[in-house]
C-alpha cells in the first residue's frame, strides 16, 4: 500500500543515483537498480523503520479533515508521538506486540511532525492542534460539486456571498499554495527526477501478479525482488517544481494521449478535451501552453462533468461499447439515447440532476430506476472484478489459509486479557466494570450535522455521552445522565451515561466524532480535558486486511485498504464525582 516517505533516503536522490547507474551500464533499468538495492539492504523502505528521524513525516496538511477529532484511532498516541503535545496515554508501549521485521526503538520518539496545517471553517479538535489554520469558505461561499455513490444525483454548491475577509475557497487555497511552491522552487528544487513506488492496484495487471495468492517473501531470502510482481511498481518521473502553479490550472496532455481509466475501462476523451479548449480557451505560453484552461473553480467543475460518463452520455455509451467487446454481453443499451446528453455545471446549479448510467458504477438508473449496486453484474452478467468473474466466498491467499479464513467464518473478538494483559471482561472494582468499548459511526450523522451547533446541542445531552446497559449501570450505581469515565492503557474519555435497554450487557457505545470542544470536563484520572471517542482506542490492524496484488483484494485509491478495527477494545467504566471542572 502507499506510504510516505517511501524510502529511508530522499526519493529525488535515489532517482538521480538510479539514472546514473543505468548511464554507467550498471543496470538495465532504473527500477531494476532500485530493486537490487532494496534486495541487498543498501536501500530500505521507510516503513521498515518508521521511528528513525529520516523517516518521520515532517509536514501534514489537513483539508476539511478532522483527523484528530474523528479518524485517528488511538488518538492519544497521535498526540504523543506525532505531535508531541498533551495526551492521556496511561501505560507503557505495547511491548507484547513488538514487531519482528520492523525495527523497534526502545524509546519511541515524541513529536515527529514539524508543521501541522489545517484548512477548515470550523474550530475542530484538529484545528485547535494546528500550527497554521487556513480560513476556508463554507458551502455557501464557493462553487463546488457534490455527489456520492449512495444516491443518483449530482448537485452544485453556489455561493450566496463571496468568502468573507481572508477566507478562501478550496480551489483558490490550493492554487495559491501551488503558485508559492513554484515560486520558491525557482531557487531550490527546480527540475528533478523522482522515483515513485505505486501499489499493485485493483483493475490493473498488478492484481494477477501473484498467482494462487502465493506471496513468498523476497527480503532475506533467495527470491528476486521484482517491481510490479512481489513489490511495488517503481517508476522514474520528471518533476518541474517551478511549473506546479501553471499545471494546476490546466488539463494535462496525458488525458487525450492515454485516455481516462476507471475500473479497467479506458475512455477516449480527445473530443471532450477539444470541447473544453473551445469552451474555456487554452493557455498561450508556459508549461500549460495549448492546454484547456481550468483556472477557476467553476471551470474545474465543468471539466469534471465533461469527463465523466455519469454526466456525459457520449462517454457513458462509449464506455459500455468498450465493455461489451470485452465481456460479450449487451450493455450499451443502458446508456443509449443519452449520447447527446451532457449535464453542465449550470444544470446542477438549477436543481439536483439524476446521473446517467455509466460503467463507472455497477448500478443502473436507466428507465428511472433507483440506484442499487451490482445491478449490471446480476442482470446483465457483467463479470464481477474478481479472478473468476463471480462473487467470491472462497479465497485462497496464503495469509487467509494461515489464519483459517478462506471461507466466511465467525470469529469471536480477540481476548485482550490473554493477549495484552488488559482487564477481564466483567471484572468489577469499586463502582467500576470492564466492558467492550465500541465506537459506532453514529448512523452517518457526522456527515449531516454539527454537534456543536446550538440547535443540535438542545436536542441531545449537550456534550459527550456513553451508552450503556441498565445492568452495567446498576453494577456501578450510575443513573441516566450521570458522569462516567472510561479508562484504559490508551487514554481516558469522560461523558454522560445514556442508560438504555437497547444496549447489551458488557458493551458500551461511544459514538463517533465526539470532540473535546463542547462540554467535556477535566478527567479525574488525569486532570486533563476528558478525551474524544478514540482516546481509549488504539490501532489494531488485521493481517488479512493488508493483502495486496491479488484479485479484488488489491489496493485501490479511496476504496481498498485496511479497515479500522473498533470491536476489540476493553475499557474500565467507572462512576465519577458529579462535581465537574472545566
Amino acid at each position: 500500500m502507499p506510504f510516505y516517505p517511501q524510502f529511508h533516503e530522499n526519493s529525488l536522490d535515489v532517482a538521480d543515483a538510479a539514472v546514473s547507474a543505468v548511464e554507467r551500464g550498471e543496470a538495465e533499468s532504473e527500477p531494476a537498480w532500485i530493486a537490487s538495492k532494496l534486495k541487498n539492504g543498501e536501500l530500505n523502505f521507510a516503513v521498515e523503520d518508521p521511528d528513525a528521524p529520516e523517516n518521520w513525516p515532517r509536514t501534514l496538511v489537513l483539508w476539511r479533515s478532522n483527523l484528530f477529532g474523528s479518524s485517528a484511532k488511538g488518538e492519544e498516541y497521535f498526540l504523543k508521538h506525532l505531535l508531541g503535545t498533551h495526551n492521556s496515554v496511561q501505560g507503557e508501549d505495547h511491548v507484547a506486540s513488538k514487531p519482528r521485521d520492523v525495527r523497534w526503538h526502545e524509546e519511541a520518539p515524541e513529536g515527529k511532525l514539524d508543521l501541522l496545517v489545517s484548512a477548515d471553517f470550523r474550530m475542530t479538535s484538529s484545528t485547535l492542534l494546528s500550527d497554521i489554520v487556513f480560513p476556508a469558505a463554507t458551502w455557501y461561499e464557493k462553487y463546488d460539486l457534490s455527489s456520492t455513490d449512495m444516491h443518483p444525483f449530482v448537485h452544485a454548491f453556489t455561493p450566496a456571498i463571496s468568502p468573507p475577509w481572508e477566507a478562501k475557497t478550496d480551489w483558490k487555497m490550493f492554487q495559491l499554495l501551488a503558485d508559492e511552491v513554484a515560486r520558491q522552487s525557482r531557487d531550490h528544487l527546480g527540475v528533478r527526477k523522482d522515483v515513485v513506488a505505486t501499489a499493485l492496484t485493483h483493475d490493473t495487471p498488478g492484481e494477477i501478479a501473484q498467482p494462487g495468492g502465493h506471496a513468498p517473501e523476497w527480503k532475506g531470502t533467495d527470491l528476486p525482488a521484482i517491481p510490479g510482481k512481489n513489490m511495488p511498481n517503481l517508476k522514474i518521473v520528471e518533476r518541474d517544481y517551478t511549473a506546479i502553479g501553471d499545471k494546476f490550472v490546466a488539463l494535462g496532455p496525458l488525458a487525450d494521449k492515454l485516455g481516462l481509466t476507471t475500473k479497467n475501462v479506458t475512455f477516449d476523451v480527445k473530443h471532450q478535451v477539444d470541447q473544453l479548449g473551445r469552451l474555456h480557451g487554452v493557455f498561450d505560453s508556459g508549461a500549460a501552453e495549448g492546454r484547456p484552461a481550468l483556472d477557476t473553480d467553476q471551470r474545474m467543475a465543468e471539466a469534471i462533468l465533461m469527463l465523466s460518463g455519469t454526466t456525459n452520455g457520449e462517454l457513458a455509451t462509449q464506455g459500455f461499447e468498450t465493455l461489451e467487446k470485452r465481456v460479450g454481453k449487451e450493455l450499451s443499451d443502458l446508456a443509449r439515447g443519452s449520447e447527446e446528453k451532457r449535464i453542465t455545471f449550470k444544470d446542477t446549479q438549477q436543481a439536483p440532476v439524476p446521473v446517467i448510467t455509466s460503467p463507472e458504477w455497477s448500478g443502473s438508473e436507466t428507465g428511472g430506476r433507483r440506484y442499487a449496486p451490482f445491478t449490471v453484474n446480476i442482470e446483465r452478467l457483467k463479470p464481477f472484478h474478481t479472478l473468476s468473474g463471480r462473487m467470491h466466498f472462497f479465497l485462497d491467499h496464503d495469509w487467509l489459509k494461515d489464519m483459517g479464513e478462506m471461507l466466511p467464518t465467525y470469529r469471536p473478538p480477540l481476548d485482550m486479557h490473554r493477549l495484552f494483559g488488559e482487564p477481564k471482561l466483567g471484572e468489577k472494582g469499586e463502582l467500576s466494570i470492564a466492558v467492550r468499548y465500541l465506537t459506532p459511526h453514529n448512523k452517518w450523522s457526522i456527515h449531516s450535522e454539527y454537534q456543536d451547533n446550538l440547535f443540535m446541542l438542545s436536542l441531545s445531552r449537550g456534550g459527550t455521552s456513553v451508552w450503556m446497559s441498565p445492568q452495567d449501570a446498576t453494577a456501578i450505581e450510575v443513573s441516566d445522565n450521570d458522569w462516567v469515565e472510561c479508562v484504559n492503557t490508551n487514554g481516558v474519555f469522560v461523558g454522560r451515561a445514556v442508560v438504555s435497554h437497547r444496549m447489551p450487557e458488557g458493551v458500551v457505545y461511544v459514538h463517533h466524532a465526539q470532540e473535546r470542544t463542547i462540554d467535556v470536563p477535566k478527567s479525574e484520572t488525569t486532570g486533563k480535558r476528558g478525551g474524544i471517542h478514540n482516546s481509549v482506542t488504539r490501532i489494531l490492524v488485521k493481517p488479512t486486511h493488508m493483502i495486496g496484488g491479488y484479485a479484488h483484494l488489491s489496493w485501490a485509491f479511496n476504496y481498498m485498504g485496511p479497515t479500522g478495527n473498533q470491536r476489540d477494545i476493553v475499557s474500565i467504566v467507572r462512576k465519577r464525582s458529579q462535581e465537574v471542572q472545566y
